[in-house]
């Protein structure tokens, strides 16, 4: 069994192996990757996080004309992440990585047949009815580890055992080529699934991501860097304009949006300082406010900066009608909720 560690590092190793079989380009500068796969470029697991690393892919991907770019992270990296929502990207969802030791995976007979097929150095697994796939799965087999991509079920044919069928299925197709361990990423709800065949988690890791559009000037770039850095003499330095301190900036949000996702809370103080006014206001959408980001994204000092400043606990967002409360339980924010019970 591989120690924790070393299974991050081939979640890394095996990543960029997929998704180099899916693109057309790579190239590699200031070590730093860049995939091309026709209109979307992707920063795998920047070994170097520096400004001028980032820059380099982000101003590479812009003269390709890339109208998506997406940057994935083994672990949540507040430095790698502000200087990418500097250049314009959102703060994306975060992968759960899982891996599994082959040798224990559950001898069980299938509930359903699946069928498998290669393609190039990939293999297709897929169950059918009369006329369709109803459910599919990839893998990925690199260096002795087999990555699982792409598992999907059809909605209808959901809750049936297939999605455990396609998991163990892949799985033996894994240990007969060779491979001694399965690797994946997991939604929470494919988590739950997975556990039940004896995949265990690794850790969290974060993607962020550049959509059409969401680019920003050096004066922003200048902004959300010192926000983000937690830098309090360079935003002095900078005089940010009320206006600048509320609108959004490329993808991230408004400035104390990016104190939440940066965990920044003295900027968030400092900002509350100056406008407070904005401590219970909408942040992008209709009663999206600051104790709402929090709750979203697990900043508990930022939302304890906003109690402090007498934040509205009672308001409701437009979208989900749920207070502050209420999603800090629905998120399993312990600590927030703990404030605001």
């Amino acid at each position: 069994m591989r120690d924790r560690e070393a299974l991050l590092r081939a979640v890394a190793a095996n990543h960029r192996a997929w998704f180099r079989r899916h693109g057309d380009v790579a190239e590699r500068s200031r070590g730093i990757d860049l995939i091309v796969n026709g209109r979307e470029g992707t920063i795998a697991f920047p070994a170097r996080r520096s400004r001028a690393a980032v820059a380099w892919a982000v101003d590479r991907a812009t003269a390709l004309g890339l109208p998506t770019v997406s940057c994935w992270s083994l672990s949540e990296d507040k430095a790698l992440g502000t200087l990418l929502i500097a250049r314009g990207f959102e703060w994306g969802w975060q992968p759960w990585w899982m891996a599994l030791d082959l040798d224990a995976l559950p001898d069980e007979e299938l509930r359903h047949r699946v069928r498998s097929r290669r393609r190039g150095a990939i293999y297709v697994l897929a169950v059918r009815d009369e006329r369709h796939n109803i459910g599919g799965v990839v893998v990925n087999p690199w260096r002795g580890i087999a990555g699982i991509y792409d598992m999907g079920v059809r909605p209808e044919y959901r809750r049936r055992g297939i999605g455990r069928a396609l998991t163990l299925a892949a799985g033996r197709l894994a240990r007969d080529l060779g491979c001694t361990h399965a690797v994946l990423n997991a939604t929470p709800e494919g988590e739950l699934l997975y556990r039940t065949v004896g995949f265990g988690r690794l850790g969290e890791g974060r993607t962020w991501w550049r959509h059409p559009g969401e680019h920003t000037t050096p004066r922003q770039q200048e902004l959300v860097e010192a926000i983000g850095f937690g830098d309090l003499a360079r935003l002095e330095a900078s005089e940010p304009t009320d206006a600048e301190l509320e609108r959004s900036i490329g993808g991230a949000g408004s400035p104390l949006v990016i104190t939440v996702l940066t965990g920044q809370p003295a900027v968030a103080e400092w900002i509350l300082a100056r406008r407070p006014d904005l401590v219970s206001a909408d942040l992008g959408e209709v009663g999206y406010t600051l104790l709402h980001a929090a709750a979203e994204w697990d900043a508990p000092e930022v939302a304890a900066v906003a109690l402090a400043r007498g934040a509205d606990a009672t308001i409701r967002d437009g979208v989900h009608n749920g207070t502050p409360l209420r999603w800090a339980e629905h998120f399993g924010r312990e600590r927030i909720a703990a404030m605001l019970g």
